[in-house]
């Protein structure tokens, strides 16, 4: 969607306005590097930098409009195109607000700890059998992210799929205040930026301010399985829509089978109708990411079949469980994009299941943001894996080292139990490592970088073709 000059100002609230009226940008952006012809520049004043200084790169790039902070010092030229605000940051929320009130179409968001991104991904790609979809990229789910995926925006898009993230109480009303959902799905909780919350159930508090948020006709999709979440519903005045696996729930999965690393079945149980479906992607976790995915697409009019046809082509995303072969007979689920105590141990639950390999290796990046018990969680991994028949439990960085310290504390020898500073030393010692009929699963936080690991594995060994 494009916007007139006046209707931008009179969005973001300007002070005054030094451009002229005919500008009508293409898109928006606050970084210069990336910033396309016509787009308009906001100038974004971040922890590292201030967007003010790279106003003038952003012009010679084509930038055709920015908006900047009244009273700044940066050197902005005479006869550029600007509009003047109190807040920048405030400024790029109120115009996604201003697109997205424009847009006026179904949206549908996703939090939680866990599972969030590959819900939404599910999410999209099956509501795409009846809908033009638009989902925010990767993981753009903050203060910055998801007001510039709402500006990409356009009319033809009849739903929209977003992801809201938070690390502090209060961000997600905050989210929810510029996306207006309609459809609210919460995952799970779980011990994720515990380091900013003192319990469990404050977590939960900032997970429920998606609900808190939603209109009266809105639908809240809640997990019956997390017992902090099934409460969310007990305040809601819309309509609620559960989806779980051990609780009864209006969706729930049932009869899982586990198969390999071609993904697993399970039957979907609605309304007293059972349903088979396969799911291909690995570990038993996700069935409970694509659960609340299949309940808002048949809420909306999906029907099973296609809902099964589709989740057949589902392909995971890079970092969330794809696969790698290598010509030198080895295998790499690649789940290097993040790690919490969550996934760890869906990661070893689904190591547990495997068959058919020489040797399990797991690559177990330092897992952050936990707060005052991190060593714990690190060394309930550990011990979890040690019985686990895991060949080699391997620690990258910090308080990794305490996962294989519980390991070897539990019966694992120190051969089976190396720890590594951090993730190049640990790919470089696995390069050498690694043979014929091994599988090697790569899971840390993202301040760990573990993908590090895997670009190693790729420098030294070829991927096989396909």
């Amino acid at each position: 969607m494009r916007f007139t000059l006046e209707e931008i100002a009179t969005a973001v609230e300007a002070q005054r306005v030094s451009a002229d009226g005919r500008i009508a940008p293409s898109g928006y952006s606050i970084d210069s590097r990336t910033l396309s012809a016509g787009d308009c520049f906001i100038a974004i004043q971040g922890p590292n930098s201030d967007g003010h200084d790279y106003i003038g790169a952003a012009f010679q790039r084509g930038a055709v409009l920015a908006v900047a902070r009244a009273g700044t010092r940066s050197s902005i030229e005479a006869g550029w195109p600007v509009i003047w605000v109190d807040d920048t940051l405030a400024a790029l929320q109120r115009l996604a607000n201003f697109a997205r009130r424009r847009w006026g179409k179904t949206v549908v968001a996703i939090t939680g700890s866990t599972g969030k991104t590959t819900t939404k991904e599910i999410t999209s790609l099956l509501l795409q059998a009846h809908f033009r979809i638009f989902r925010s990229t990767g993981n753009l789910n903050n203060d910055y992210g998801l007001p510039l995926s709402i500006l990409e925006l356009e009319e033809e898009h009849e739903m929209a799929v977003f992801e809201l993230g938070m690390s502090h109480a209060g961000e997600i009303r905050r989210l929810s205040a510029i996306a207006e959902p309609n459809i609210g799905i919460v995952t799970n909780v779980r011990p994720v930026h515990l380091e900013n919350f003192s319990s469990l159930e404050g977590i939960a508090l900032a997970k429920r301010e998606l609900i808190e948020s939603l209109p009266a006709n809105g639908v809240a999709v809640l997990n019956n399985d997390d017992r902090r979440v099934r409460r969310f519903g007990r305040a809601f005045q819309g309509k609620i829509v559960t989806f779980g696996v051990e609780a009864a729930a209006a969706y729930r999965a049932s009869a899982i089978q586990a198969l390999g690393l071609k993904g697993q079945e399970f039957r979907l149980d609605h309304k007293a109708q059972g349903h088979r479906l396969w799911l291909p992607l690995i570990g038993e976790h996700n069935v409970h990411n694509a659960l609340p995915a299949i309940a808002v697409a048949h809420h909306l009019g999906v029907g099973f079949e296609t809902i099964h046809q589709s989740l057949a082509a589902l392909k995971p995303a890079p970092g969330r469980g794809d696969l790698l072969h290598f010509h030198d007979g080895f295998t790499v689920l690649n789940e290097s994009y993040n790690s919490n105590p969550a996934a760890m141990e869906a990661v070893i639950a689904l190591l547990r299941t495997l068959r058919g390999f020489k040797r399990l290796i797991l690559i177990a990046g330092e897992m952050l943001e936990l707060g005052p018990e991190a060593e714990q969680f690190h060394r309930d991994c550990g011990k979890l894996a040690a019985g686990a028949r895991i060949d080699r439990i391997v620690g990258v960085r910090g308080l990794a080292e305490h996962i294989t310290r519980a390991a070897r504390e539990h019966g694992r020898s120190a051969t089976d139990t190396p720890f590594f500073p951090d993730s190049s030393a640990a790919g470089e010692w696995l390069s050498k490592e690694v043979r014929k009929g091994d599988l090697v699963v790569v899971k840390g936080s993202r301040g760990v970088r573990t993908e590090k690991v895997i670009e190693i594995l790729r420098r030294d060994h070829a991927l096989k073709a396909g």
